[in-house]
């Protein structure tokens, strides 16, 4: 039986590949449009395939006619963000693009980590405060949109988790349910990036009001190994904040205090600058 032959809609997408990446050009084949300007973009077929390789990674087809309808609207940015990683490898002064996820502690210590990284990195984070890890979750692709495809991700999530809401349930979330969402982050996480860096759950200073250390503990407990086990670098932000609770922690019990926004931010960027070196 002969296949009927639709004609492909213009959706648009190699004029705006050529506004957010500024391609020239577009080759007229059967791919994604938006894939299509970005690949002809690029010189040499190594750089082309790994750059296809990842569109697929992260959309599940390259064709057109396979990815019409589920998210055509997201594939120009998305392409051109591709093409200006694969353009950072290549290009010596380009930026290194970090992404730092996490709750307010992370919130606490970003600036500190763009400060100390210097210009040489593009330090980028959602808006919002990240939460609890079930939220996470359902959130990233979202946060991957508006901050682009990051070359090393930094994530920490886990007060949110051990925090008493109802006293009848005690911590908000099991140990067995943090790892299970957690490990569902990581796994969505490496489509994106292969150098992910975790960062254990800070303590909190007594007189704490929702969050009780021997839930964090118990939270630490369950994702240490189990990151060990995947390979993850483990940053240990509790060890380091835990060995001066009274210097690093604001009044709130929770919050890092300037020494303790010092003290992480520079952890942080070590942490970033290790993996990177490896």
């Amino acid at each position: 039986m002969k296949t009927e032959q639709f004609p492909r809609p213009d959706c648009g997408a190699a004029d705006e590949i050529r506004k957010l990446a500024g391609a020239e050009g577009c080759a007229s084949c059967e791919d994604c449009d938006a894939l299509a300007a970005a690949l002809n973009a690029l010189s040499g077929e190594s750089a082309r395939k790994e750059l296809r390789n990842e569109f697929v990674k992260l959309t599940g087809a390259s064709d057109c006619a396979s990815l019409k309808g589920r998210r055509c609207g997201y594939y120009p940015r998305l392409a051109a963000e591709l093409l200006r990683k694969a353009s950072r490898r290549n290009d010596p002064n380009g930026k290194i693009r970090v992404l730092l996820l996490g709750d307010s502690i992370r919130g606490n210590y970003e600036n500190k980590v763009r400060e100390e990284l210097g210009d040489a990195y593009e330090v980028v984070a959602p808006e919002e405060n990240c939460r609890f890890a079930k939220y996470t979750l359902n959130e990233l692709g979202r946060w991957f949109e508006t901050c682009g495809e990051p070359d090393v991700i930094h994530w920490n999530i886990g007060l949110w988790d051990s925090a008493v809401v109802c006293e009848e349930d005690g911590m908000f979330t099991s140990p067995a349910e943090y790892l299970f969402y957690m490990s569902r982050i990581l796994r969505e996480l490496k489509k994106h990036c292969s150098h992910v860096i975790f960062a254990t759950t800070t303590p909190v200073r007594d007189g704490s009001l929702n969050q009780h250390i021997e839930f964090i503990d118990q939270l630490n407990a369950v994702i240490v190994p189990y990151m060990n086990a995947q390979g993850v670098p483990v940053n240990d932000l509790y060890s380091i904040v835990n060995r001066d609770k009274e210097g690093l922690l604001r009044g709130d019990c929770i919050h890092l205090s300037l020494k303790g926004i010092e003290v992480c931010g520079k952890a942080v960027a070590d942490a970033i600058r290790t993996e990177l070196s490896k």
